[in-house]
Formats: C-alpha cells, sequence, structure tokens
C-alpha cells in the first residue's frame, strides 16, 4: 500500500497501488519488487499484473502496450509502430525495432489514386494540417514487434501477456481526462468514416471523460495474436485489402511480406558516470548531443542564463537534425522487474489515418503523411525504405546497480525532454518525481518554447532568450506539448517511478 501522506490511491488489485501525490503520480516504497510508469493507469496495471504473475520486464511491457491499444488508441494501435530497449542481466542490452518503412514496393501501374489529404486540426494557439486518408497508412509492425520482444526475452506465453488487454477490451477501459482530450484534438480525423468514430463513441462527438466503450473485435484480435504468435494471417489479409492498392491506400502485397522486426544493438553514450543506451536511431543521437551538451558545461547561477543553456543545448539537438515539425502521437512506458531487467518502449500511430481495419477497432497509422518523416515532401522516400523515428527509448546504468528506464511521447521535443530529465536524474542527481516535474525547454534553430510554471525571473527569462532566438513561446503552466516521460529507477535497492502528470504518467508497485 502506498505511504504516502496526503496521498490519493486507486487500489488496482494485489498488492500494486498507483499513486498520486499532489497531483503527482509517482511513490517510493522500500520493500517492493518492480515498478512500472505509464502515461494511462490501464496500461500500467496490466503490466504489473504480469510481474505479480512472475514475469519478467519485457513481459510486463508487451502487456502494457497491448493493453494501451484499448486504453490510449490514438496514442498507440495495432496498426502503428514503435522501439524498445531491453537491458536484462547477464545479457548484453538489445533495441528491437519496429518502426515502419515506406510502402509501394511493387505496386501495380494500374493502381487507382490513391486516398490522401490534408485535415486541419486546430490546438487553440495554432491550426496544423496533418495528412490523412487510406493511402497515409505504412505496414504496421506494432504487433510482430511486441511477439518478437516476447519470444526473444520474455518468460511467459503470449495467451498470459494477452489476458489483461483482452479483459479490458470486453470491458471497455474508462476514459481518462488526458484521453479525451487526445480525442478532442484529433477527432475530425476520426469522423472521415463512421467504422472509426464508432469504435470509440456511441455517437459522432468525441468521446468524454470517464465514458466506457467495449471493443470487442479488439478482444479477439489480440486472442488470435497469442494464438498465432504474430500478427494473425486475417489481420494481414484486411490490411491489404482495405489499405492496399485497390482500396486507394499503398501498403502493398510485398510491404507486408517484408516487414519484419530487427535486433539491433543500443547506440552506447556516456553522459557523467551514467552510461546510456539509446536508440541507435536518429533520436537516439539526438538525445546524446542535447544530454552531452548539458553535462558538458557548468550550470549558471541566474536562472535565466540556466534556462538559455538548456535551450542552447536543446538547439545543438536541432542543428544535429535540420527541420521537423509535426506534433505526433505517441505514449511510452517502463518497467523495472525485481530481478534487475528493465526495458522500455515508446509506441505510436501518428494521429491515424481516420480508417479502422473493419471489425477490429484498430486504427491504422498515418506515417506516410507526417511532415517530420518526409521532410523533402510525401511520396519521395522510396520504397521499403526505413522511415526515420524520433522515439528514444532510453536505460541507463549507473554506479553500482543502478538502472533507470525511460523515453517519452512528443515527436520533435521527445530528444529535449528526455535528455533534460536524464541530465537532471543523472547528473544532476535531482530525485527522479523531481527531474520528471521539472519545468521543460524545447528550441529549434530559431524558435524556443518554455514553461514557466515553478520559474521566478519571468521578466529575466524571456529577455535571455529573445537575446538568442528570433520566436519565444511560453505556456504558463505544464503542457501536454512537451512529452510525458514515464520512468522507473531502481538504486542501492530501492525501486521508483514517476508518471509524467503532463500525459497522464501513472506508476503501479508490485
Amino acid at each position: 500500500m502506498c505511504q504516502c501522506a496526503g496521498a490519493s490511491l486507486l487500489q488496482v488489485g494485489g498488492v500494486g497501488a498507483v499513486c498520486w501525490t499532489d497531483g503527482r503520480p509517482s511513490i517510493s516504497i522500500p520493500d517492493v519488487r518492480g515498478v512500472v510508469a505509464a502515461g494511462n493507469p490501464h496500461t500500467a496495471e496490466a503490466a504489473a499484473a504480469i510481474l505479480r504473475d512472475g514475469g519478467n520486464a519485457v513481459d510486463a511491457l508487451v502487456a502494457g502496450a497491448l493493453a494501451s491499444f484499448v486504453a490510449e488508441p490514438l496514442l498507440a494501435s495495432a496498426g502503428g509502430a514503435g522501439m524498445m530497449t531491453v537491458a536484462l542481466p547477464d545479457e548484453p542490452a538489445q533495441v528491437v525495432d519496429f518502426f515502419s518503412a515506406m510502402p509501394g514496393l511493387e505496386r501495380p501501374a494500374a493502381a487507382p489514386p490513391m486516398d490522401f489529404a490534408g485535415i486541419d486540426i486546430d490546438f487553440g494557439a495554432a491550426t496544423q494540417t496533418f495528412h490523412v486518408g487510406r493511402a497515409s497508412a505504412a505496414p504496421p509492425l506494432a504487433l510482430s514487434g511486441l511477439a518478437a520482444a516476447a519470444e526473444r526475452f520474455g518468460t511467459l506465453p503470449l495467451t498470459e501477456l494477452v489476458a489483461p488487454a483482452v479483459a479490458l477490451a470486453r470491458r471497455g477501459a474508462a476514459l481518462t481526462d488526458e484521453a479525451a482530450e487526445v480525442f478532442r484534438l484529433l477527432w475530425p480525423i476520426n469522423l472521415l468514416d463512421e467504422e472509426t468514430w464508432s469504435a470509440y463513441s456511441d455517437t459522432d462527438r468525441s468521446p468524454r471523460p470517464g465514458s466506457r466503450k467495449p471493443m470487442p473485435g479488439m478482444a479477439d484480435l489480440l486472442e488470435a495474436f497469442a494464438a498465432h504468435g504474430d500478427a494473425p494471417p486475417e489481420f494481414q489479409a484486411a490490411v491489404l485489402e482495405h489499405f492496399g492498392p485497390a482500396a486507394g491506400g499503398a501498403i502493398t502485397r510485398t510491404d507486408l511480406e517484408r516487414a519484419k522486426p530487427v535486433f539491433v544493438e543500443p547506440r552506447a553514450l556516456e553522459v557523467g558516470d551514467w552510461k546510456v543506451l539509446a536508440s541507435p536511431r536518429l533520436g537516439g543521437k539526438l538525445l546524446g548531443v542535447i544530454a552531452g551538451t548539458l553535462a558538458g558545461a557548468a550550470v549558471e547561477r541566474r536562472e535565466a542564463d540556466e534556462v538559455a543553456r538548456f535551450a542552447e543545448a536543446c538547439r545543438a539537438g536541432t542543428r544535429a537534425k535540420g527541420d521537423e515539425r509535426a506534433l505526433g502521437s505517441t505514449t511510452h512506458l517502463s518497467v523495472i522487474d525485481p530481478w534487475g531487467g528493465a526495458a522500455a518502449t515508446t509506441l505510436t500511430n501518428g494521429e491515424g489515418c481516420g480508417y479502422c481495419i473493419p471489425g477490429t477497432q484498430v486504427q491504422m497509422n498515418n506515417f506516410c503523411g507526417e511532415e517530420d518523416l518526409h521532410p523533402e515532401g510525401f511520396f519521395v522516400h522510396a520504397p521499403g525504405t526505413a522511415l526515420p523515428s524520433m522515439i528514444a527509448p532510453t536505460i541507463v546504468r549507473g554506479p553500482g546497480d543502478s538502472v533507470l528506464a525511460l523515453g517519452s511521447g512528443g515527436a520533435n521535443r521527445i530528444r529535449s525532454v528526455v535528455s533534460q530529465v536524464l541530465y537532471r536524474a543523472c547528473v544532476l542527481g535531482q530525485p527522479l518525481d523531481e527531474a520528471v516535474r521539472a519545468p521543460r525547454v524545447h528550441a529549434e534553430e530559431t524558435s524556443v518554447w518554455l514553461e514557466m510554471e515553478d520559474r521566478h525571473d519571468t521578466p529575466g527569462i524571456i529577455e535571455a532568450l529573445q537575446a538568442r532566438f528570433e520566436h519565444v513561446y511560453s505556456f504558463p503552466t505544464r503542457a501536454f506539448f512537451f512529452g510525458g516521460v514515464h520512468a522507473v529507477l531502481a538504486r542501492g535497492g530501492e525501486v521508483i517511478g514517476a508518471g509524467d502528470p503532463r500525459r497522464g504518467g501513472a506508476v503501479v508497485h508490485t
């Protein structure tokens, strides 16, 4: 049970509990066996249930990821993709890369025109155009990636790992405030097709907080997935039928046959006394640039100068990449098990393409319509080439047996927010919850965004940034824009979790 004074509790079964203290989902209990941090309490509890049943970190991560398809369906989907970093005792760390490739291999010359169009989404302060439709979908790899991870690193059968998600899908997951807000923002995309909006709502209006919509088709799909040990053949056939060239899509039979998860070595780098194991993709590289820049410079005594130092480090990451702009819809979860194993995964569905695979409640991704993946224009990438990705699930090993697992959603802000939490926790030695809650900065070449909550010298900070950037955008409070870093830490026999309140973070100890 939670021992936090003044805390509110959601008891979630067994000996675990999700804890919010002063609105903060974080807790440290010395006698627990494992810890999960995720972007939704249903997701976190599904992972924790597997830890209680004796599963390891990867077992738990797979179960939580599957539950996120039900609890966070616009952020993660069986029609999407992701990446996982795994560090188990006495084994070399590995990254499971199950991000999608560009479709169009052996596309028929006489195929109908592609279904691909822009749609405006109003974010209040700005309106952004996303490209959706059947041709915006790339081959999904989420199910295959999770199955491959479970087979390589897990200890329990898939039939056990899908059980929490199947039960959740059959009864429906109560919608959190954060999930309802994502639905509100992206609802115009979901209105493209009745099959899609009816998967989430009983009417054509976005679902409200607390609403619950059973997903029997999703439950059936997950059971078939467990029985087959991979994305079932009928799922692949439906993807081709409804998102292939004959339907106005871009995915071909050859694309699906060649789409496979791969196991690769992580990118290894040093930040202070900690060894960082990150994605070998671009997201991991840029995370290292920013964290290394922060660690290589002295802390400024004046608050405005320190904020400017963080902004310049973020700009260094931007310069190492170039320009990318899309918001993206992603979620993250991290697990440490009782044996010291750690695993972190980031899942994404883009914004969704607006169309579900009939009968499954699975909305397909719109990776071919995200500007940050296609800075030179849409459908320029050669078919079969890996799409670029900023997602960066990360594991950090420290002095003694210390291990930190973390990651975030947030598209082009991922590199900035993960590196800042990593730097604060590992180099500055801040408590994990404090590092996650600390106000954030993100910078590109000429623009900077920052949170002002808990800062003191607002005029001085703005002046310092205006001297360095053409555009300064400030948020008065912690904002969804700055991602959701969900992190877990094992150190000195203690396990600690911190869920990011910006994106509905939840922590469960077992």
